[in-house]
């Protein structure tokens, strides 16, 4: 798989990171899959590269690859802006090598990772879950939402109402609201009939939402009282969803 720019997997790479220490990318011909839980059952991510993306991509067939993603990451922050990134993979050797192409220098770098025995967890799916309201909002209007929290309390209740969303936060002796209007340039949608809310972890929505705005500028927040959130954030040629499950007081 030949990538223009390798920023662009640097940048979704950290996102998956976000939630799983060791992933296992399903590999066939049309990208890059995985879909895999934290260690601790509360957040799920829903990822795909498409060959689209590619400059130039092929499988010989269909095959899963574990890698630990701190390894890998290691290695695709060491890129430079312009390079781009060629991944290609040896199954006997068990071998990923990241090559990094510079062409106005006319230099190559190769960094080769082993990659690991898959877990043995089996094939994951993404649950089927319906939702009583959307919203579509800037991915940094929502961060600083998560950063005001943090200063109180450690959990934030998400709040969709027909026309706005409500982000709110309390502590012992004070709380913390935002308040983002449907009227305003930071929410470009909301769809719901009723008012729905639920509370969540910052500590999962700090770990999600920061990698995330590096990949897109929207998220699409979907929402059920007191149920699992989903998080979309869309970017070309491929899908990046999460759930977080609530925290139920």
């Amino acid at each position: 798989m030949r990538l223009p720019n390798a920023e662009y997997l640097t940048d979704l790479m950290k996102a998956v990171s976000a939630v799983v220490d060791e992933a296992t990318f399903k590999i066939d011909s049309e990208g890059l899959k995985l879909v895999s839980m934290d260690p601790a059952h509360i957040s799920l991510v829903d990822f795909f590269l498409s060959k689209e993306a590619a400059e130039e991509y092929s499988a010989s067939r269909d095959l899963e690859l574990t890698i630990n993603m701190q390894d890998l990451l290691k290695f695709l922050k060491r890129s430079k802006k312009g390079e781009a990134l060629t991944l290609s993979y040896d199954a006997e050797k068990k071998k990923l090598t990241l090559t990094l192409t510079d062409s106005a220098y006319s230099r190559e770098r190769n960094f080769q990772l082993s990659t690991l025995e898959p877990a043995g967890m089996g094939a994951m799916t993404t649950p089927k879950l319906s939702f009583e309201a959307k919203a579509r909002l800037s991915t940094d209007a929502f961060w600083e939402a998560i950063e005001d929290a943090g200063i109180i309390a450690d959990a934030m209740k998400i709040t969709i109402q027909p026309d706005m969303v409500v982000l709110t936060a309390k502590g012992e002796t004070s709380t913390i609201q935002n308040k983002l209007s449907k009227q305003g340039a930071l929410v470009y949608e909301i769809q719901t009939e009723k008012e729905v809310s639920a509370s969540f972890s910052l500590t999962y929505l700090e770990k999600i939402i920061k990698p995330c705005r590096d990949v897109s500028e929207e998220v699409t927040m979907m929402l059920s009282t007191n149920k699992p959130i989903k998080l979309q954030f869309p970017f070309p040629a491929g899908r990046l969803e999460y759930l977080i499950a609530p925290r139920l007081e």
